[in-house]
């Protein structure tokens, strides 16, 4: 069946009380993280607002903007059919690509490194994210069995993600490069890669990122300082201590909303990188073990949601939003926790950022729109009649089984 048989097919089951048959807990996870976020936001630039711009709420209405704007894209994008994305899946790669190439030759170098437009206010590597993902699931749901060989399969894999990467290393910012990799890394494996292919890319992977661990000043300073710290804590980076701090000033239950101090001037970077070392001060252990279950909480529910997925290309784009969303947070807090060496990757939902605020909403907003697709597919399959139990249990099973995975058994494909 084309894409575009499927996309009409599909348009006529969004009419009026389908449209909202979303996974509940997905969308109440990301609700939630969604309100926090705003909530320390406000908390943690209250004060910076007043000394830097006099106005308390300058950087939270900034987060509330772009909050807006996101959601305002999103509910766009639930209008249609998820199929529909793989029409820009390839325009949007060769814009972000432009970007990103505008950027090293004309951005603003900001504390020696050029990772926004305007000042810093737009980040293209965040784009490059949810592009990069939309991209990949149309490749490998296209490909079927031939993404084993190496002139369908590894060449143009390690070609495209090593593009993306290299021009966001060259900006630099070797964490998001890493995060992208590891993403694509993660589709490629899941679409079915061959384990030499897959052998083959962890190697070079490994020896790249240790060629630019060594080459990368900033990025060899950190590892060095990571090393200290695991032998002599006293000999951790500043605001590793700092983030310590904080989190030891908060206890089980917190110092109380808005009246932490370490944001006051003392944690480097506090609203962003550093937000969950703000809730742990604020909030105590509970309220970040609230934000960490909230995180596995949409984790849970997205892996579901590409489990259940009625096509290669559905499941694709939500495991590939599910594995962004899920590793970057784990990123932030392993750093904040001093698990793994510093790096400057913001907390999904809760550090401010309109860039990576506004596409972060988008993504999840795709992979809402899957999880419509599986629950409306689950509604059309008819009730069997009642039958004796020999009879009827295996058929009612093969039946749910060609409507909920013929991506896996080849019942009813769509690619």
């Amino acid at each position: 069946m084309s894409t575009v048989s499927v996309i009409r097919k599909k348009s006529n089951l969004l009419r009026p009380g389908l449209t909202f048959q979303f996974d509940y807990w997905l969308l109440l996870a990301f609700a939630g993280l969604l309100l926090f976020g705003f909530i320390m936001v406000y908390s943690a630039t209250f004060d910076l607002g007043n000394m830097a711009q006099d106005q308390s709420s300058y950087y939270f209405m900034r987060q509330l903007r772009a909050g807006v704007y996101g959601l305002v894209a999103g509910l766009i994008l639930l209008q249609f059919d998820y199929h529909f994305y793989r029409n820009f899946s390839v325009l949007g790669l060769i814009v972000t690509l432009a970007l990103l190439l505008f950027l090293l030759l004309f951005g603003e170098a900001i504390f020696g490194a050029r990772r926004g437009l305007s000042e810093g206010s737009y980040q293209p590597s965040e784009i490059a994210k949810l592009v990069t993902i939309l991209y990949i699931a149309h490749w490998v749901s296209s490909k079927g069995d031939r993404i084993r060989h190496v002139t369908y399969g590894l060449l143009p894999f390690s070609i495209l993600v090593g593009v993306v990467c290299g021009l966001i290393v060259l900006q630099p910012d070797l964490s998001t490069a890493l995060l992208i990799a590891g993403v694509s890394f993660t589709l490629f494996f899941v679409a079915g890669a061959d384990w030499k292919q897959m052998g083959i890319v962890g190697v070079l992977g490994g020896v790249i990122s240790i060629f630019l661990v060594t080459w990368l000043p900033h990025a060899s300073n950190r590892i060095i300082s990571w090393r200290e710290a695991l032998r002599d804590p006293e000999m951790a980076s500043y605001q590793v201590k700092e983030a310590f701090v904080a989190l030891t000033n908060g206890g089980l239950w917190g110092v109380g909303l808005g009246q932490g101090g370490q944001k006051f001037g003392y944690l480097p970077a506090a609203h962003t990188d550093g937000i969950f070392a703000v809730v742990g001060e604020e909030l105590g252990l509970l309220g970040s073990l609230l934000i960490i279950g909230l995180f596995i909480l949409l984790v849970w529910r997205g892996l579901r949601t590409a489990w259940l997925a009625r096509d290669t290309y559905g499941a694709m784009l939500a495991l590939g939003i599910t594995c962004w969303l899920g590793y970057q947070a784990l990123i932030n807090v392993a750093v904040i926790t001093a698990v793994i060496p510093f790096t400057g990757i913001p907390l999904p939902f809760i550090s401010y950022g309109g860039s990576s605020l506004a596409i972060s909403i988008v993504g999840m907003a795709i992979l809402l729109n899957v999880s419509r697709d599986t629950r409306l597919a689950r509604n059309q399959i008819p009730k069997p009649q009642r039958m004796p139990k020999s009879e009827g249990i295996r058929e009612v099973v093969d039946m749910r089984r060609r409507h909920r995975w013929p991506h896996i058994s080849g019942a009813g494909r769509r690619d």
